[in-house]
């Protein structure tokens, strides 16, 4: 009943959430199909074409557009190393898009809907007493959409100064990772149609994967050990 009623009161943050689930799947294929036609002409670019590129993908990647794992590939594929720095620019720019476009929407509806019921405000205000950790575990996860993590986190309360330093901490090794699959890919069409087996890529999927289920563990783990301490201190 409370799950009804917190959609019906945030339609437009569930509306923006499935926007940023859905919509850049759509639009990557999309890209997928002209990258590979044009891949020659892309081949040619210079400065001002990959800086277009760059700036147009910090606003694709804000408004969930394309996936931040598949911009990263490409660029490694055509740039190699090169990609690195104006790729982590680009993705502090496209989550401070992201984290404005939430509150724009949400205008903290979505967590005064929270705050209505006690055990849930006292457990989110809980995970925002140590938000840097959060992030940074949530933007770590290679399961986690960077969109949908986009939405869910300003929701929440998370703040801009956090949400961006944590984040960028937390899509750094993702970033890496991404950008050196591109640029060990030896044809565009087997890395975007068909996926290029890598078992280094593999292994550090695993990895990222592990990191963030254990630190989720201990995290929360600790927030309940304390709340469950803290109720045990009011009955005494």
């Amino acid at each position: 009943m409370f799950l009804l009623e917190l959609a019906k009161a945030n339609r437009k943050s569930f509306y923006l959430l499935l926007w940023m689930g859905t919509l850049p799947l759509l639009v990557s294929s999309v890209i997928t199909y002209y990258a590979l036609s044009y891949e020659e002409n892309i081949r040619l670019f210079g400065a001002m074409e990959w800086f277009a590129f760059f700036l147009l993908s910090c606003f694709s990647m804000g408004l969930a557009l394309t996936p931040t794992t598949f911009i990263a590939i490409v660029t490694g594929y055509f740039l190699g190393i090169q990609a690195v720095i104006p790729m982590l620019i680009a993705y502090l720019i496209a989550s401070f898009i992201g984290y404005n476009l939430t509150h724009f929407i949400d205008k903290g509806t979505f967590i005064n809907s929270l705050r209505a019921v006690p055990s849930v405000s006292d457990f989110i205000q809980k995970l925002n007493t140590r938000q840097f950790g959060l992030i940074v575990l949530s933007r770590i996860s290679p399961v986690l959409p960077f969109a949908i993590m986009n939405v869910v986190l300003p929701v929440i309360g998370i703040r801009l100064r956090s949400f961006l330093l944590a984040g960028f901490l937390g899509m750094l090794p993702r970033t890496l990772l991404f950008i050196w699959v591109g640029s060990q890919a030896k044809t565009l069409k087997t890395l975007l149609e068909k996926g290029e087996r890598n078992s280094f890529l593999e292994v550090s999927f695993v990895l990222l994967l592990i990191i963030s289920i254990m630190g989720f563990y201990v995290y929360l783990k600790n927030i309940i050990s304390k709340k469950l301490e803290k109720g045990t201190k009011k009955e005494n």
